[in-house]
C-alpha cells in the first residue's frame, strides 16, 4: 500500500515541517455514486484544534483498492477508506476529517514515527470522532437498532464501578443484566436471532484493533456509525455489557461464533469505556484521573487485538502507559522481530518478566525467527495455550511490573550465541536490509535465574474434540491408575495423590477463582463425572467443577505431568517427556523449557542427548516451551526452602547429605518453622539458584 501512489507523493505531499504539524482532508460534497473529491490542507493541532472529525476504521485487506480525488490528483486508497468517505461526504457540504491513510504520508516512515508520536493530541482535540464499522448488513441493522433502544442510563449504571475491587467486581458480574437470561415472554425465535447478530456484530474487525483503544477513548464526543444507522459510543458500551457474560461458561449452542475472538472483543470494549470515565467524570459520575499503567501491564491486553502493523502493538500504547520511552523509541525502520527481542531483553534486564506470557515455542509461530525467550506480541488468540495466573501465584517471588519499583535489578541478560551454535536463518529482506546492532538478538541467548527444575517423566493425553466424553473419561482413568500405582500416595503437600491431581487439572481455583484445598475436590469430583457421563446433561445443570475445568483449559489447551521427584503440573499440550518443570525468579507461572542442540550437534559435530539425563543438568541451551502450573510451588516455596536449608543446584554428596541432616527426613523444625510439611524434603535435589539459558 505504501507504493501505490509512489509516482504523486511528492505533489501530493510536502514537508510537515514541525511538531505538532498535521494534515486534515476536507471532503466536497457529492451524491452518491459522484467521484470522491477532496483536498488536503496542512495545519497545527493548536490551529484545528475543534474543527476537525477523526476517524476511527480498519484498514482491511488491500485487494481491491479503489481511486479518489485529492488536490487534483487521482489518488488510489484502501477500499474501507473509500466507502467510510463515501458514508461520511454530505450532499450539501464540507466536511473536514483526519484519516490516518490519506492525512499521513504512507511512505515516509519518519513522518509516520512522527504522527504516531502525537496520535492521542490528534483524537483528543478533536471536535468529534467517528467510528465506522464497516458496509451495513443485516446483522448490523439489527444490532444497530437494539443498540439504540437499550437503556444506556441503567446499564452504565451496573458497570461504572468495575476495576474498583476485585471482590467487588465478581458482585456486579453475578447480578449484571445479561442477553441471554431473556426476561420471561421473550419470543423465543426473534431472541434467537437477534443473540446471532449480536455477536456477529461484536465480532466486527473494527473492535479487534489495537488503535481503537486509544481512538475509541479520547474525545468526548465519539459516535459510532454503521451505513445509515448512528448511535452514541455508550450505545456501543451498553450492547457489549449486555453480551458480557455473568460468569465463567459459554453462549447457547446456537452461537457459533469463535468465544476467545467473542471475549476478546467484549473486553476491547470495556477497556475503552474504563478509560473515557476516568477522562471524562463529569459524563459518567466517576473519578475523572486517568491512570497510566506500566507497559507491561498494557501490554497483557494490547497483545489480544490486531494490528495491520506488527509494531503498533507496542506503539500503540505510547500515550497510556507511564513508562513507554524506557522501552522503545517510535522507528518504523526497525522490523518488528528486533523491536519485540529488544523490548524483552530491557524487560529482562530490569527484573521484569511479564513478556514471557507472550513467549515460548506455543506463542510463536511455527517458523518465527525470533528466539524462544522473545514475546511473540502478534498472536491474538489470547484464549489459545495461555494459562490465566491467580493473582496470589509467585512461585518465583514477587513480580516487577516497571522499572522504577526497583532499578538495578536485573533476573538475568542476554547474550550474543558462539558462532559455532548460530542458527541458519532464513532472512526477508525487511530484516537482511536492518543494518542496526541490535540485528544480533536474532542470534542470541538469554540467561535466566532459576530456583527449581526438574525432568517431565509422564504425560496424560490430550483431547482433539472438548465434546468427545468418552475420551474425557478415558483420559481422567489412565491418569488416576497410574498415580494409583505410584509407591507413595501422599503429595509433597500431604493432600493424597488423587486429590492433588484433581486440584492440578483446575488450578486449585473454583468458579470464583478462589483457592480451594482437597475438601473442594472432594465435595464436587463425583458430581462433575457423573454430570458428565448423563446422556440428558446441559448447560443448566452445569456443576460448578465443568466451569473450573473450561477456565484452566486442562485436557484441552493444558495437559496433566508429572516430573522425575514427583511435582504434579499443568503443561501445555505441545510438551514431550524430557522437557523439563522449571520456576523463573519474579515470574507468576512455571515454565515448561526443552533441550536445545546447536545446528553443529545436530550435524554430528556435538553429542546428541539420548533422554536420559536428570533434570536440566546435562543440556547448555533450552527453548522456551510455555507456562505451567507446579502444585505446592506456587507461593514461592522454592525461594523459602532454598533459604532455610542452602540447597544447591547439582550439589555434591556432602552438600547434599548436609541439607537432609537439617530436614532430618522432613521432620526437622525448620519445616514447622516455614509451615510447610516434611513431604518437600523428597524435592530438595531440585531446588537451587542456576541459570537457565534460553535460546
Amino acid at each position: 500500500m505504501e507504493t501505490w501512489n509512489a509516482g504523486i507523493v511528492s505533489l501530493l505531499y510536502k514537508p510537515l515541517g514541525g511538531p505538532m504539524l498535521i494534515r486534515l482532508l476536507r471532503l466536497q460534497p457529492g451524491q452518491p455514486g459522484d467521484d470522491l473529491n477532496a483536498e488536503l490542507i496542512p495545519t497545527s493541532i493548536e490551529e484545528a484544534e475543534g474543527q476537525y472529525e477523526a476517524t476511527s476504521y480498519t484498514w482491511g485487506s488491500p485487494a481491491d483498492p479503489r481511486r479518489m480525488t485529492c488536490n487534483g490528483l487521482n489518488v488510489i486508497i484502501q477500499k474501507n477508506a473509500f466507502h467510510m468517505l463515501n458514508d461520511l461526504r454530505r450532499t450539501d457540504q464540507t466536511r473536514t476529517v483526519w484519516i490516518d491513510a490519506i492525512c499521513i504520508d504512507q511512505s515516509n516512515i519518519e513522518e509516520r514515527a512522527s504522527l504516531v508520536a502525537i496520535m492521542h493530541h490528534i483524537y483528543r482535540r478533536a471536535k468529534r470522532v467517528v467510528i465506522w464499522l464497516g458496509n451495513p448488513d443485516d446483522y448490523g441493522v439489527l444490532s444497530m437498532t437494539y443498540a439504540a433502544g437499550l437503556d444506556v442510563a441503567k446499564l452504565l449504571g451496573e458497570s461504572k464501578d468495575i476495576g474498583e475491587n476485585a471482590t467487588r467486581d465478581w458482585e456486579i458480574y453475578t447480578h449484571k443484566s445479561y442477553f441471554f437470561e431473556p426476561e420471561e415472554g421473550t419470543e423465543p425465535n426473534q431472541h434467537q436471532a437477534l443473540g446471532i447478530a449480536l455477536v456477529k456484530f461484536i465480532n466486527r474487525p473494527w473492535f479487534n484493533r489495537v488503535w481503537v483503544q486509544q481512538e475509541a477513548a479520547l474525545c468526548r464526543e465519539t459516535r459510532v456509525i454503521c451505513g445509515d444507522q448512528e448511535v452514541g459510543w455508550d450505545n456501543i458500551f451498553a450492547l457489549a455489557w449486555m453480551l458480557l457474560p455473568r460468569s465463567i461458561g459459554l453462549y447457547p449452542d446456537y452461537i457459533s461464533e469463535d468465544l476467545n475472538r467473542t471475549l476478546n472483543n467484549i473486553s476491547a470494549v470495556e477497556n475503552i469505556q474504563r478509560r473515557r470515565r476516568r477522562l471524562f467524570g463529569d459524563l459518567y459520575q466517576t473519578r475523572g484521573d486517568l491512570i497510566f499503567q506500566p507497559l507491561i501491564s498494557r501490554l497483557v491486553n494490547s497483545c489480544r487485538f490486531g494490528a495491520t502493523d506488527p509494531r503498533d502493538k507496542l506503539y500503540s500504547l505510547q500515550y497510556f502507559t507511564e513508562d513507554a520511552d524506557m522501552w522503545f523509541d517510535i522507528d518504523y525502520g526497525v522490523p518488528w522481530q528486533i523491536l519485540y527481542a529488544d523490548v524483552a531483553r530491557r524487560f529482562l534486564e530490569r527484573g521484569i518478566l511479564g513478556f514471557l506470557k507472550n513467549a515460548g515455542r506455543v506463542r510463536q509461530k511455527p517458523d518465527s525467527l525470533l528466539p524462544s525467550w522473545a514475546p511473540d506480541f502478534r498472536d491474538g488468540n489470547w484464549g489459545s495455550n495461555v494459562m490465566v495466573e491467580h493473582p496470589s501465584w509467585v512461585p518465583g517471588g514477587p513480580k516487577t511490573d516497571t522499572a522504577y519499583d526497583t532499578p538495578g535489578k536485573a533476573a538475568g541478560s542476554v547474550h550474543n550465541l558462539p558462532k559455532r551454535h548460530r542458527k541458519r536463518l532464513n532472512l526477508p529482506n525487511e530484516l537482511k536490509d536492518f543494518k542496526g546492532s541490535s540485528k544480533a538478538l536474532l542470534q542470541s541467548y538469554a540467561s535466566f535465574k532459576s530456583t527449581m527444575s526438574d525432568e517431565i517423566v509422564y504425560l496424560a493425553d490430550v483431547l482433539d474434540d472438548p465434546f468427545d466424553i468418552e475420551a474425557t473419561l478415558r483420559i481422567l482413568g489412565n491418569d488416576l491408575d497410574y498415580i494409583g500405582k505410584l509407591g507413595s500416595q501422599t503429595y509433597l503437600n500431604n493432600e493424597t495423590l488423587a486429590a492433588a491431581y484433581k486440584l492440578t487439572l483446575i488450578l486449585s481455583s473454583n468458579h470464583e477463582q478462589a483457592i480451594v484445598d482437597s475438601q473442594y475436590a472432594e465435595n464436587n469430583w463425583d458430581e462433575w463425572i457423573q454430570w458428565m457421563k448423563d446422556t440428558l446433561r446441559g448447560r443448566e445443570t452445569m456443576p460448578v467443577w465443568e466451569y473450573s475445568m473450561e477456565a484452566s483449559g486442562a485436557l484441552q489447551s493444558f495437559r496433566f505431568a508429572i516430573t522425575r521427584h514427583g511435582y504434579f503440573c499443568l503443561v501445555p499440550r505441545d510438551t514431550r517427556v524430557h522437557d523439563v518443570v522449571s520456576i523463573f525468579v519474579g515470574y507468576q507461572t512455571g515454565v515448561v523449557i526443552r533441550r536445545w542442540q546447536p545446528p553443529s550437534a545436530q550435524m554430528g559435530g556435538g553429542k546428541a542427548h539420548d533422554g536420559s539425563s536428570k533434570g536440566a543438568a546435562a543440556a547448555e541451551y533450552f527453548e522456551l516451551i510455555g507456562d505451567a502450573y507446579i502444585h505446592g510451588m506456587m507461593a514461592n516455596e522454592a525461594r523459602c526452602i532454598i533459604d532455610e536449608f542452602n540447597c544447591k543446584r547439582n550439589p555434591t554428596q556432602s552438600q547434599l547429605q548436609a541439607v537432609m541432616r537439617a530436614s532430618d527426613s522432613g521432620h526437622g523444625e525448620s519445616w514447622r518453622t516455614l509451615g510447610l510439611p516434611g513431604g518437600y524434603s523428597r524435592i530438595l535435589e531440585t531446588l537451587g539458584e542456576h541459570l537457565v539459558n534460553l535460546v
